[in-house]
C-alpha cells in the first residue's frame, strides 16, 4: 500500500522580503507575482536535489522508474501579502517493488520447509522479510513474490515502502536549505519584474 503524502512546512521572513522590496523598488503586485514564480521555481530546484537524494538513499537500479513515483506538490499561492510567511510543500512516494532496488533477495528455511524471503537494500532503508515470500523469475527478472490466493497462481511481487526514508532524507539534507533557495529565486525574479516593467499596479487599500 502507498504511504499517505507528506507535507514540510517552512517559513518566509516577511521583513526579508519587505526589505529586497524596499531595495529594489518593487510594488506589492510584482512582489506577489515574484512569490508565485519563486515557489514553482523552488518546487523545480526540490526536484532535482530529491534526484540526487534518492540514489544516495534508495539505490534504485534505474532513477527512471522511481522519478514517476516521485511527486512534489505546493499548496495554492495566497492572496495577500500578509499571508506569505508560511509554505507547505507537499510530496508523496510511492512504495516500490524490491527489482526497482539494489540489493539481496534470500530465501529464509529450505525448500522443503520455507520460511520466507528477506530483502536486504543497498541503500538506507531497514531490510525486510516477507513471511509469506518466496524467490521466483515470471519475467526473467529474480524478486519476491506472494500469492494471492491459496492456489499457485497468480502471484504478485513484493513491494517495500520507501516514503519514510525519503521523508527523513528530506528533513536532514534538503529542508534547511528551503528558504534561502525561495529567497533566491524570489530576489532574481522580483529584479527581472522591476527592470521590465512588469505588475506594476499596487493593490487597493
Amino acid at each position: 500500500m502507498a504511504k499517505p503524502q507528506q507535507n514540510l512546512v517552512f517559513d518566509i521572513d516577511l521583513d526579508e522580503l519587505n526589505a529586497i522590496k524596499d531595495m529594489i523598488g518593487a510594488t506589492e503586485a510584482q512582489v506577489l507575482a515574484a512569490y508565485n514564480r519563486a515557489l514553482s521555481r523552488t518546487t523545480q530546484t526540490l526536484r532535482k536535489l530529491s534526484n540526487s537524494l534518492v540514489k544516495d538513499e534508495l539505490a534504485p537500479k534505474t532513477m527512471k522508474k522511481l522519478r514517476s513515483r516521485l511527486k512534489f506538490f505546493r499548496v495554492k499561492s495566497p492572496s495577500k501579502l500578509k499571508k506569505l510567511d508560511e509554505v507547505k510543500l507537499w510530496f508523496g512516494l510511492d512504495d516500490v517493488p524490491i527489482s526497482y532496488l539494489k540489493g539481496k533477495q534470500k530465501r529464509v528455511g529450505s525448500k522443503s520447509k520455507p520460511r520466507g524471503a528477506v530483502f536486504t537494500p543497498k541503500g538506507k532503508i531497514d531490510a525486510e522479510t516477507f513471511e509469506q515470500g518466496f524467490l521466483a523469475s515470471p519475467h526473467g527478472r529474480k524478486s519476491i513474490f506472494t500469492r494471492t490466493t491459496k492456489k499457485r497462481y497468480p502471484i504478485k511481487e513484493v513491494q517495500v515502502s520507501i516514503s519514510d526514508r525519503f521523508q527523513i532524507a528530506v528533513e536532514d539534507e534538503i529542508f534547511d536549505k528551503l528558504p534561502e533557495i525561495f529567497l533566491k529565486h524570489f530576489e532574481s525574479d522580483l529584479k527581472g519584474r522591476v527592470k521590465m516593467g512588469m505588475n506594476q499596479k499596487n493593490w487597493r487599500q
